[in-house]
């Protein structure tokens, strides 16, 4: 149901106090005014902000004076308060609480309907009025209304600017998408002063647009756009993985899939040891996919005041859906949702109220929306299995085999211009002292080889400075043995594995074999 038909019913169903988050306040009231003509024949629609009081009268209203003043309105009648949350959100005067309190059971008495809407850009409510108040949220333009604008835009420039091609107009809508109107029609027009200012030629880039549009993401502080160069060719190892992502890529944003009666994929959960490449796989899927990765930091939703967590939340993924197509990233998932099986014992059950609406939103999202969620977790012990079985699938990405430390290490040396003919044939004797090395400490081991290289004066590492580097680092896997080896039990039952099964070495099998006969023999 959209904003209007949810307020057309609130309102007709008698709600007397509504509590409307909205980005564009000037939007939300004619949108509000629009549904209170629809209703009955037309509702009195009355506006109030504290700097020139109700309908624009030219002069500022008390705000312990409100609830008088809506008593005075026509019956049935609608009252908006502009951004009053200032007024009874934190630690607000306990008289003007109760006048709320007490005016709720007049505006709702049969006859004498009022609707007081108090209409902020934020949710802040004094606890003692939380039970009285229904929250709704002025949603962001959805594609359709995002697509007249863009259009309406070019139509307005014909005469300067055409479309490179139909994939040109389509990426434009797609990189406006998550943005109010007004931000809409301010990072198109910048789009034309730029573009001609860098070019010579005025033209809707969506470039420009998504970087705008990253600007205002940060704003939130909730959600952050993460644009990354590489693919899944810079990722080592995990082969299992990556065929899995393959298979699903040619499906993805695609029309054929979707005639073909294919699901949007759903989301991928990555489990296992830091350092071993959860988050970069995350970042290079969204380059490899073609999607925007948009970074959720679960943890900053939280706040001090009543049902504020709540609100932050619901926000947020409405902000989400306005983004798609596009891939979410939650890193270390188990940080934000700690607690909240125990939530309620700790935190009045906050958490698990977040934690619920999470759940419910990943289950009833819409499906006609590509909205991609990557969760990444160091440890699954302590979250429940509602949540993983809302994924497509959950690997498993454990310490790198042999065959995968050889490629880590080449692509890290490779990278940083390291690589020699000496250190590549002999790169298995490094293989063979990082036994248990993750990804990030297989990366240490090169940069600390390189300073030491530096600080010899030489242009590049040695073979020796790559093994004295190695043999100087402690893996994690030595210091969270036991929690490793509990993660990796538990996952062999729950998960795929993100990287193939080493091969076994017969020669080097037998060697083994044919030294423990020959001990036995001799102790014999």
């Amino acid at each position: 149901m959209n904003f209007r038909d949810e307020l057309n019913s609130y309102i007709r169903a008698g709600y007397p106090i509504l509590y409307v988050t909205a980005l564009e306040p000037v939007r939300a009231i004619a949108e509000i005014e629009k549904v209170c003509d629809d209703i009955n024949g037309g509702l009195s629609c009355h506006v109030w902000k504290v700097t020139n009081g109700w309908d624009n009268s030219g002069r500022g209203d008390d705000p312990d004076e409100v609830c008088g003043s809506v008593d005075s309105f026509a019956d049935n009648s609608v009252a908006i308060l502009c951004n009053y949350h200032a007024f009874i959100g934190e630690n607000p005067d306990p008289v003007r609480v109760q006048s709320f309190i007490d005016a709720y059971s007049r505006w709702k008495s049969i006859g004498q309907n009022r609707t007081v809407i108090i209409l902020s850009p934020i949710y802040k409510v004094a606890p003692e009025l939380e039970r009285f108040v229904q929250t709704l949220t002025y949603t962001l333009p959805d594609t359709d209304q995002i697509t007249s604008i863009v259009d309406s835009m070019a139509t307005q420039y014909k005469e300067i600017f055409t479309w490179d091609s139909d994939e040109h107009r389509i990426q434009v809508i797609s990189n406006a998408s998550g943005m109010t109107e007004d931000e809409v029609e301010s990072s198109l027009a910048l789009s034309m002063v730029k573009s001609k200012m860098n070019t010579g030629t005025a033209r809707l880039d969506a470039d420009i647009i998504m970087e705008e549009k990253a600007k205002i993401l940060e704003k939130t502080g909730y959600l952050e756009y993460w644009p990354y160069p590489d693919n899944l060719d810079s990722v080592g190892g995990l082969g299992n993985l990556k065929s899995w992502l393959s298979e699903r890529k040619k499906a993805v944003l695609s029309p054929k899939a979707k005639e073909f009666g294919l699901p949007n994929p759903k989301g991928l959960f990555l489990l296992g040891p830091p350092g071993t490449g959860k988050s970069l796989s995350a970042k290079c899927l969204s380059r490899e996919w073609g999607l925007p990765l948009i970074r959720f930091d679960l943890g900053k939703v939280f706040g001090s005041l009543v049902g504020q967590s709540e609100e932050r939340m619901r926000m947020v993924l409405s902000q989400i859906e306005s983004l798609a197509p596009a891939a979410v990233w939650i890193d270390e998932i188990e940080k934000g949702m700690a607690g909240a099986e125990s939530s309620g014992n700790s935190d009045s059950g906050v958490t698990k109220r977040v934690f619920g609406q999470l759940l419910t939103w990943m289950e009833e999202r819409p499906k006609d929306k590509l909205i991609y969620v990557i969760a990444t977790a160091n440890e699954a012990l302590s979250l429940p299995a509602a949540l993983l079985r809302r994924f497509d699938a959950l690997f498993w990405v454990d310490l790198p085999t042999n065959t995968d430390r050889k490629e880590i290490l080449k692509i890290q040396l490779l990278k940083n211009n390291q690589l020699t003919d000496e250190i590549e044939e002999n790169l298995s004797k490094i293989v063979g002292l990082t036994s248990g090395f993750s990804g990030a400490e297989l990366e240490r081991v090169v940069h600390s080889a390189m300073f030491k290289a530096f600080n010899d004066e030489l242009d590049r590492v040695t073979l020796d400075h790559l093994i004295e580097a190695a043999s100087k680092i402690v893996p994690l896997a030595q210091l969270r043995k036991e929690d490793i080896e509990a993660s990796r039990a538990w996952a062999r039952e729950r998960c795929e594995f993100a990287q193939a099964e080493e091969p076994i070495d017969l020669k080097a099998l037998n060697k083994v074999v044919m030294e423990s006969a020959f001990r036995a023999v001799n102790l014999n």
